[in-house]
C-alpha cells in the first residue's frame, strides 16, 4: 500500500518549513501538489511567504506569490510579509512584495508601518525601496510617531537623511506634542539634531506641557547647538522684516 495522502495542515506545515529554509525546489513541488500557500497554523500565525520574506529567500517568494500567496496576510501581531522583510533588511524581498501588491501602509498592532519598522532598525536600503514605491513618510504609529521620530530616537543620521530627502516633515508631533528634535535631544545626539535643524526643524517647538527642546538637553554641546539655531532663526526673521519694510 502507498503512503496515506498528507492532510492540508500537514502539507501546509511542510511548505512553511521549506519556505523558511529557502528550499525552492521543495516549495515548488508542494504548491504544485496543492499545499495551502497561505497556511498559518504555526507559532505567531506566520505564512510561508512571511518566513521566506524574513529570510530573504526571493526565489521561494516568487513561487509562492505566483501561486496566489497573499502579500497582505497578517500574523497575530498584525505584521505582513513586508514587515518581515523590512525588519530584516531584505531590500530585494521588499521590492518583490511591493511589485506584487503588498500594502506599504499596512499597520501592525502597534501602528507601525513597514517604513517605520525599517527606520527603527536603520535599514536605509529598505527605506529607499519603500519610499520609491510611494510609502507615506508621515504615517504615524499608535503613539503618534513618524518614521523620522523613530529614526531620531535610534540616532540614525542616514535614515533621517533618506526620509528628509523624500520630503518628510522635519517637525512632526507625536501624541505628547514632541517633535523629532525632542527625540534627538533626548538622546543627546548632536549629529542628528544638526541634521534636523539644517532641514528646518523648529528649535523653539514646545510639547503639550509647554516644555521646549532644551528641557531634554543635559550636555553643553546640545544646548549650544540649540542656542545657535535660535539665534540664526531670529536673525533670519529680522532680515525678512527689514526686506519687507524696504
Amino acid at each position: 500500500m502507498g503512503a496515506a495522502p498528507m492532510s492540508a495542515g500537514g502539507a501546509g506545515e511542510v511548505l512553511w518549513e521549506a519556505a523558511n529554509a529557502g528550499n525552492t525546489a521543495e516549495v515548488t513541488r508542494l504548491v504544485e501538489s496543492g499545499a495551502p500557500v497561505n497556511w498559518a497554523g504555526k507559532g505567531l500565525g506566520q505564512t510561508p511567504l512571511m518566513r521566506a520574506a524574513e529570510e530573504g529567500h526571493v526565489a521561494s517568494m516568487r513561487v509562492l506569490l505566483d501561486r496566489g500567496a497573499d502579500p497582505n496576510a497578517k500574523d497575530k501581531d498584525g505584521r505582513t510579509a513586508l514587515f518581515m522583510a523590512a525588519a530584516n533588511d531584505r531590500a530585494d524581498a521588499s521590492a518583490m512584495l511591493l511589485d506584487h501588491g503588498a500594502d506599504s501602509e499596512a499597520k501592525d498592532n502597534a501602528g507601525w508601518t513597514a517604513l517605520i519598522t525599517a527606520a527603527h532598525w536603520k535599514h536605509v536600503d529598505v527605506m529607499s525601496v519603500l519610499l520609491d514605491h510611494g510609502a507615506d513618510s508621515e504615517a504615524k504609529d499608535n503613539d503618534g510617531r513618524t518614521a523620522l521620530v523613530l529614526a531620531a530616537y535610534c540616532g540614525s543620521k542616514d535614515a533621517m537623511l533618506v526620509l528628509l530627502a523624500h520630503g518628510a516633515d522635519p517637525n512632526p508631533k507625536d501624541n505628547d506634542g514632541r517633535t523629532a528634535l525632542f527625540a534627538a535631544a533626548y538622546c543627546h545626539n548632536v549629529d542628528t539634531m544638526s541634521v534636523l535643524l539644517d532641514h528646518g526643524a523648529d528649535p523653539n517647538a514646545k510639547d503639550k506641557d509647554g516644555c521646549g527642546v532644551a528641557s531634554e538637553c543635559s550636555d553643553v554641546g546640545c544646548r549650544a547647538l540649540l542656542l545657535n539655531a535660535e539665534r540664526m532663526q531670529r536673525w533670519h526673521r529680522r532680515r525678512r522684516l527689514i526686506l519687507w519694510l524696504v
